[in-house]
């Protein structure tokens, strides 16, 4: 593939600008041909394997011709979404949501209205922002596994704290949602107390003014190179990360100091939470409420000083930093940027692009039918494939060439529903109400979406419609005792699931759901 990054700045040491370039080494290596364009020249602290463009702006007289184009930040995805079919299919890859952040609350709407550009695939990097972004903008986003570099970052050999112990605090001050004051606080409490301690802090940026006052010592390491990180890390006793909500994307710094064997005190949010979902457990760190600086003084304290709790928190965190490897996340950001490309060439069959909503004219007779066909089973394809996100756009895509097709309606449904959009099929379904129709087949799918929606009470409703205008079948009332089970209504539910044993006494379903019901 031929593949373009699109980066503000590239030679500013930001976790996700390093990203960005690992990936495009890794891409290149791969024997991808990849271009990083950014309005700054090219990094000092990292090689590139890959070809580096300088440009004023990102119009598409600036950008090489190739296959995908993939803007890193908010600023960026306008350009990769108008850059054109000869630059590539337009991806977003979104390392954490920027609209949150209290410095960009005066662009928000600008921001929004980024994630909103129709005909832009995305990519996130951990499950709060794959959800937040189904949630906000109804994007199926494909989630990517994080990396750190196991071979700058890997244990040191397991040894007693120092003393002073060593408190390592990453990032820069100024960023509202890192929270450093509080790191600060909670050290400031712990010397107090009569913990020995020392501050080993790193950052891009220098030092405030507000940080440089404090009771206690603050050892400093600015712009340090990512191959230098690993040594920070080793050196110190225990990692302190302070980040304060569900803005913070990922926070790569945790699991750098987790592969080298440092224990961690975290706050509980989201980004820190994931983790569980790959090992079972949350032995990984001593987790404290954000913007806590007491209960953060205390987990320092605890960490520092019980030698259990310290090798539980280091082998709970070796545990967890190595899921996240390179070779992995490599692979799948190449595999979702190759299913990209291949969607982008199934909406190529069409003439144009088709907007939303649908005010293209489309073209008559045979060649309307053929490219309909098309779409569907494209989209047919992707749905088998567990693409429901593409599978939904394709078929959208078709029904903008025939509206009235009501098996391309339910498909377009279901794909949504598939890709955790139930909300999205509820708005067809609720259009088409609107419209006059009235069947079976419109309430039973509107039935479906309320479900997963978690709405019973409307969700029977929807079945019972359908039972009202549609046949009497042992699946209706199977689905409709489900709700009402779901509601709280057993009474209603057993009647339900007792009805549709009376039209099919073979119905496994219906025999199965009465059967799990609390005796009468």
């Amino acid at each position: 593939m031929r593949i373009t990054f699109l980066l503000e700045v590239a030679d500013q040491l930001w976790g996700g600008v390093k990203v960005a370039l690992e990936d495009a080494n890794w891409l290149s290596q791969r024997g991808h041909q990849v271009t990083v364009v950014s309005r700054s020249g090219p990094p000092a602290w990292m090689p590139l394997d890959c070809a580096f463009q300088q440009v004023a702006d990102f119009r598409p007289e600036h950008l090489p011709d190739g296959d995908v184009v993939v803007g890193t930040f908010w600023t960026t995805v306008p350009w990769a979404a108008s850059a054109g079919p000869s630059k590539g299919v337009p991806v977003h890859f979104c390392q954490g949501y920027e609209g949150d952040n209290p410095e960009f609350e005066g662009v928000r709407e600008r921001i929004e209205s980024a994630y909103r550009l129709p005909g832009v695939h995305h990519l996130t990097i951990s499950p709060h922002l794959t959800k937040l972004l189904r949630e906000r903008f109804g994007i199926a986003a494909t989630e990517l596994r994080y990396a750190v570099d196991h071979a700058v970052h890997h244990p040191a050999p397991h040894r007693p704290p120092q003393s002073p112990l060593r408190v390592g605090l990453v990032g820069p001050w100024t960023v509202p949602w890192k929270d450093l004051p509080t790191g600060y606080a909670a050290c400031e409490l712990a010397a107090k107390a009569g913990q020995n301690l020392v501050l080993v802090r790193a950052s891009n940026t220098p030092p405030s003014p507000e940080e440089q006052r404090t009771t206690f010592p603050v050892e400093w390491h600015q712009q340090l190179r990512p191959d230098e990180m690993g040594d920070f890390y080793r050196s110190l006793d225990v990692f302190l990360g302070t980040s304060s909500g569900a803005e913070e994307g990922f926070f790569l710094p945790a699991i750098e100091a987790m592969a080298c064997g440092v224990p961690s005190v975290l706050t509980d949010i989201p980004c820190f939470r994931n983790h569980e979902r790959l090992v079972g457990h949350d032995r990984y760190a001593l987790f404290v409420e954000p913007r806590d600086p007491a209960a953060m003084a205390e987990a320092l304290v605890l960490a520092g000083a019980l030698p259990d709790v310290r090798a539980a928190l280091r082998a709970g965190g070796i545990e967890v930093a190595d899921h996240y490897r390179i070779d992995t996340h490599g692979a799948q950001l190449e595999a979702a940027l190759q299913q990209f490309v291949g969607a982008g060439a199934d909406l190529r069959l069409l003439p144009k692009r088709i907007p939303t909503p649908c005010d293209a004219t489309p073209p008559a007779g045979d060649d309307l039918d053929r490219l309909r066909a098309e779409l569907r089973q494209a989209g047919r394809r992707r749905l088998d494939g567990n693409q429901p996100g593409e599978a939904a756009r394709l078929f959208a895509a078709a029904r903008c060439l025939d509206e009235a097709d009501e098996d391309l309606l339910h498909l377009t449904a279901r794909a949504h529903v598939a890709a955790g959009d139930a909300a999205r099929a509820l708005e067809l379904y609720d259009g088409e109400l609107r419209r006059g129709r009235d069947d079976e087949h419109l309430h039973v799918g509107r039935g479906e979406a309320l479900h997963a929606l978690g709405r019973m009470t409307e969700a029977a409703q929807a079945f019972r419609a359908a039972l009202a205008v549609g046949a009497r079948t042992a699946d209706n009332y199977n689905r409709l005792g489900v709700v009402l089970y779901q509601a709280g209504d057993i009474q209603a539910a057993r009647q339900s699931f007792e009805r549709a044993l009376v039209l099919d006494p073979n119905h496994a379903d219906a025999r199965a759901n009465l059967g799990s019901l609390p005796a009468a």
